[in-house]
């Protein structure tokens, strides 16, 4: 149970992060090309990616609330099962 709670966890943490990430890229990587290509004023580039640099600000923030939670879940998950296993061994509920 803790293992599946840790690797849930940690594959939607991944995912977001990959989703993110790329979209970033994909976003800066195309402005790189229409100001190469002069489709897009200079002024118009700075703002975007100033705009793209708030992004990452705000996506490597919510990485660390999600690695949070995802500690919070697994940490629950593991003591479940301790509760569990004092119920069995000792026939006493635990409170936790």
């Amino acid at each position: 149970m803790a293992a599946a709670t840790a690797k849930g966890q940690w594959t939607a943490i991944r995912d977001e992060k990959t989703y993110q990430l790329g979209f970033i890229a994909q976003k800066t990587a195309k402005v790189m090309a229409q100001l190469a290509a002069k489709t897009i004023t200079v002024k118009a580039a700075d703002l975007t990616l100033h705009l793209l640099e708030l992004n990452l600000n705000s996506a490597l923030a919510e990485f660390e609330f999600l690695v949070y939670g995802a500690a919070q879940k697994i940490l629950n998950a593991v003591f479940d099962l301790v509760k569990t296993a004092v119920r069995n061994v000792t026939g006493v509920g635990l409170l936790f």
